[in-house]
């Protein structure tokens, strides 16, 4: 019999019952790791680098378990989407190919995926391959997919009616437990009696709550009330939670079975008090968590956020524990709990002011478009320590950098008179798309009254043009659509003329003989553009600054080159990667050209309005970047991946990788670009960038890697010069 070996981690708690019965029907032996012990702790190093959550980190190690047994064939699933219109965390698409990367001596990770965003019927291809490979038929594998889709079905059903936990049902469905000790697990349900009667919802990822990484939660906070979790709730009842938010049916999918469950147990009264569980650097809880605090605060049920990983002593998560079960229930904001209707702003009759955050030098062009259609408009602050604390004071603690940036310059707009905001929209893998939802909650409840405009995708057109048409209009003030048209066409000129001159400024910072000429020009050319008045001016303003480069004195520097990839808004805002560019630029020796081919315009293309050129060049990086990352992760992490693996054949020296702290699709790239660095012998410096990132010491790493690249030049040259020629 042919044996698969499954972690005990991440989707073993949500899908064990699917894959089970699949192996099962196809008579395949599944192999689950062991329980999480403290082999299993040691195991974590086994995960190339440190910034994924230690769900992923488990994974890992319990992969290295499996291996050590020798269990040479991992099934380790791509999930992308389990619903039509939402997708899973980026981690639960990358995983596969995060350990696939790590592994050696033969070892595979057989990653069937599943896939239905949109409606997709051809995710069944990848478990159609899986069976080519086990020597499973065609038919044996459509068999054993339904009889999988039975068995999941099954056991949610079983969660529900019956009011137990995964780990219990795992063990009276399927006979095994989950990963917490196999010592009398707590009975968790309802009928359990308790002396004070109260019920308390544990919330979170089963994946941290039945792992031995929670040291045991459940039963510590079950010896104080009757507990209930996610699993007990109906999954009908979670959609209409969810479809009381604003586009809640787009949340990650695992993320809205959380989330719903505690707005219905909240809603309804069934708990007195409620534990959100989150694992430090799980990028969908520090969406949730907002939405979960504030039905809970106007509820008024205490709420509690623990957030775990591989460091949480025990002795402290206990005293916490303690702490909130003596903490007595709180006057809630207002008696009716049902959902908050969505509100659509009617016209308001105070002059129109509005402000938006930025990326780079967007603004810019946004601005002008605007301005064309009649619309103030106020200059968006750069991430200032000023504009960080305004957005800190707010943001959850766990949220990504641009997040927290975004929301301190809307609160600077709106103290300088913004009466209007407007933010990109666009839900996604990555955490972007919620953003704008999450920081008006949060300005809202500090008692700022303005509008928020959600300027969402236009794709795919038959179902999100007409709303995209509306809001386009309505932020406008219902300007003609030519005007619009015009505006729009004129706004894009001058974002293009800026990423072109750019791009100029990185080339030839490499070879001035005078540094900081073309920087100087550059500024200037900058303030002229966003004071141009029509597209002449602007086509003019690009071609006299491309001449005024050109005619700058350059020396032959040979230059080392150096790509820069990441999260596209840490990439672009110099003022938040501490000028990145220009600190290259000043480099004497070696000297460096920046290549940066992450831009507004370049995204535009990809995406929006792709040209030819764009097309194939998105093409030719999705390629480079398939043997390593065989599913999109979202945000710029499949770019990150594929621009790297072309790095060396586009004679790229080195690259810097750009990321915040916490950004979920480039934690994914991160951990594969080990491999592509060892296997290419390509330096990578990887910057996680925070508000606490110091100038001194980026500095210090960015000459440290420089003096690498120029080491590794002359060792080169020496080679190339000493080599054998034909005569």
């Amino acid at each position: 019999m042919k044996t698969l070996g499954l972690p005990r981690a991440m989707s073993y708690y949500y899908m064990y019952p699917f894959f089970s019965a699949f192996c099962k029907a196809i008579d395949v032996e599944l192999v689950v790791s062991s329980p999480t012990s403290k082999k299993t702790m040691d195991n974590l190093e086994f995960c190339p680098t440190d910034e994924p959550c230690v769900a992923v980190k488990l994974l890992f190690a319990h992969a290295k378990e499996l291996l050590d047994k020798g269990v040479d064939r991992l099934l380790i699933p791509c999930l992308i989407s389990l619903e039509p219109k939402n997708f899973c965390c980026p981690k639960f698409i990358g995983i596969p190919y995060m350990v696939q990367n790590a592994l050696s001596n033969g070892a595979r990770v057989l990653s069937p995926q599943i896939d239905l965003y949109n409606g997709k019927n051809d995710w069944q291809r990848s478990f159609y391959e899986l069976g080519t490979e086990l020597g499973v038929s065609r038919e044996a594998v459509s068999k054993a997919l339904s009889n999988a889709w039975q068995a999941q079905r099954a056991f949610e059903d079983y969660c529900v009616s019956q009011k137990v936990t995964t780990e219990i049902a795992y063990r009276n469905l399927l006979d095994s437990g989950c990963g917490r000790s196999a010592t009398s697990p707590v009975n968790l349900k309802p009928c359990t009696a308790t002396p004070d009667g109260k019920v308390v919802a544990v919330i979170g990822h089963p994946y941290i709550i039945y792992d031995a990484i929670s040291l045991d939660l459940l039963g510590k906070v079950g010896s104080y009330s009757r507990v209930v979790t996610a699993e007990m709730v109906d999954p009908a009842e979670t959609r209409r939670q969810m479809d009381s938010l604003l586009e809640g049916e787009r949340l990650w999918s695992f993320e809205a079975q959380i989330l719903g469950a505690a707005l219905y147990y909240i809603r309804n009264r069934l708990v007195d008090k409620v534990i959100l569980v989150g694992s430090f650097e799980c990028g969908p809880e520090s969406i949730i968590e907002n939405y979960i605090e504030e039905e809970a605060e106007r509820a008024g049920i205490p709420f509690i956020l623990l957030t775990l990983d591989e460091h949480t002593a025990e002795a402290g998560m206990v005293t916490r524990i303690e702490a909130f079960m003596d903490v007595q229930p709180i006057e809630p904001v207002r008696i009716d709990l049902t959902p908050s209707p969505v509100f659509v702003p009617g016209p308001r009759h105070e002059p129109v002011v509005l402000g938006m955050p930025t990326m780079g030098y967007l603004d810019v062009a946004i601005r002008s478009a605007l301005a064309e259609c009649g619309v103030k408009t106020i200059k968006t602050p750069h991430a200032s320590k000023e504009v960080i604390e305004l957005g800190k004071v707010l943001a959850p603690e766990f949220v990504c950098l641009p997040f927290t940036i975004t929301l301190g310059q809307m609160r600077w707009l709106l103290d300088h008179g913004a009466t209007h905001i407007m933010m990109v929209g666009g839900k996604g893998k990555c955490r972007l798309g919620w953003y704008a939802q999450i920081q008006e909650q949060l300005l809202r409840r500090l008692g700022y009254e303005f509008e928020m405009i959600i300027i969402d995708s236009p794709l795919p057109f038959g179902e999100r043009w007409a709303d995209f048409r509306d809001t386009l209009k309505h932020t406008t003030k219902q300007a003609s659509w030519l005007k619009i048209l015009r505006a729009l066409y004129f706004g894009y000129h001058k974002m293009a003329a800026i990423d072109k001159a750019e791009a100029i400024c990185h080339r030839v910072r490499a070879f001035e003989a005078k540094m900081g000429t073309v920087d100087r020009a550059f500024r200037q050319f900058v303030r002229k553009i966003e004071n141009g008045s029509s597209m002449e001016v602007v086509w003019n303003l690009s071609e006299e600054f491309t001449h005024q480069a050109e005619s700058i004195e350059v020396l032959d520097t040979d230059p080392v080159r150096v790509r820069i990839v990441g999260e596209i808004w840490v990439v672009l805002e110099a003022h938040v990667n501490l000028h990145l560019e220009e600190m290259l630029g000043k480099s004497l020796e070696p000297r460096v050209w920046v290549d940066r081919e992450i831009s507004a315009t370049s995204w535009f293309h990809q995406h929006l309005f792709p040209n030819r050129e764009a097309t194939a060049r998105k093409n030719q990086i999705k390629q480079a970047a398939a043997p390593y990352l065989g599913a999109d992760p979202g945000g710029h992490g499949h770019k990150s991946v594929g621009l790297t693996a072309l790095a060396k054949q586009e004679q790229i020296d080195g690259i810097i990788h750009l990321l915040p702290f916490t950004c979920m699709p480039e934690i994914v790239a991160q951990n594969i670009m080990v491999r592509l660095n060892e296997e290419l012998d390509l330096p990578i410096l990887t910057f996680i960038i925070t508000d606490q990132t110091g100038e001194a010491g980026f500095e210090t790493r960015v000459e440290a890697f420089l003096d690498i690249l120029r080491d590794r030049r002359d060792i080169s040259s020496v080679k190339d010069v000493n080599k054998p020629r034909l005569a």
